[in-house]
């Protein structure tokens, strides 16, 4: 699915760039924002994730361990893919923002893309 959304996007995007699909700049800007806000959305509930990830009070019990180190597994595996949400809505504000004929604008959340790429590698 992630890939079927991403290749939709950059559809989007090409068509955008080439002109094929314009948009009035007022209504590609607020169409921009609508995105820009479920990214930071998204950044924050990435946030909470990534404090959840290492949660604590399970007890000392080899069970309770398991069960602490189980949630902090699914925390961390939520808060990754959710980086890919994260780029798809600044891919979307970008291509909106080009569909207006707003460049500068689109090159800024382009390179908001790229810091939720980097932020998917490992370091």
């Amino acid at each position: 699915m992630i890939e079927e959304s991403r290749a939709e996007i950059v559809r989007f995007r090409q068509a955008a760039h080439a002109g094929t699909v314009e948009f009035d700049p007022e209504a590609a800007r607020r169409c921009a924002d609508f995105y820009d806000r479920q990214a930071d959305q998204l950044i924050q509930l990435r946030q909470r994730l990534e404090d959840a990830a290492d949660p604590h009070g399970f007890g000392g019990l080899i069970s309770a361990q398991q069960l602490q180190a189980g949630f902090g597994h699914k925390a961390r595996d939520t808060a990754a893919l959710l980086d890919h949400y994260i780029e798809a809505a600044y891919r979307m504000k970008e291509a909106f923002l080009l569909s207006g004929g707003l460049y500068e604008e689109a090159d800024a959340a382009n390179a908001a893309a790229v810091r939720a790429i980097e932020a998917r590698i490992p370091r």
